[in-house]
């Protein structure tokens, strides 16, 4: 999809991405329809912020994910994968993904390594 702007509105829509944590344009575009169709408070196209209480709960989440992925990858290298070894790692992906109060990445089909 393409959107032509004049230069004022370019220049206005860099403004308001500025003030978000959004570093693309087209990202900042994306949230801001998503957000305006879905009624969203705050500000628009900006990143979830993860509330402060669950900041160290984040922390954990994700650093559980990326263990857990590296024995997944040894595991692999070994040729023996746990049953339930991908649903785990999903589960705790989206987990810090719903924290963050983004939605839950959709599940995939993956085949099991023997």
């Amino acid at each position: 999809m393409s959107v032509r702007l004049n230069a004022e509105e370019l220049e206005r829509w860099q403004r308001a991405r500025q003030g978000t944590e959004r570093k693309e344009l087209g990202a900042w575009v994306r949230a801001v329809v998503e957000e305006s169709l879905n009624g969203h408070p705050g500000i628009p196209g900006d990143v979830p912020r993860v509330p402060e209480a669950n900041e160290t709960a984040y922390a954990q989440l994700v650093q559980a994910a990326e263990d857990l992925r590296g024995l997944l990858r040894l595991a692999q290298e070994h040729g023996s994968l746990p049953a339930g070894a991908d649903t785990t790692l999903a589960q705790l992906g989206n987990a810090a993904l719903q924290m963050r109060g983004l939605p839950a990445a959709p599940e995939r089909t993956v085949g099991r390594a023997r």
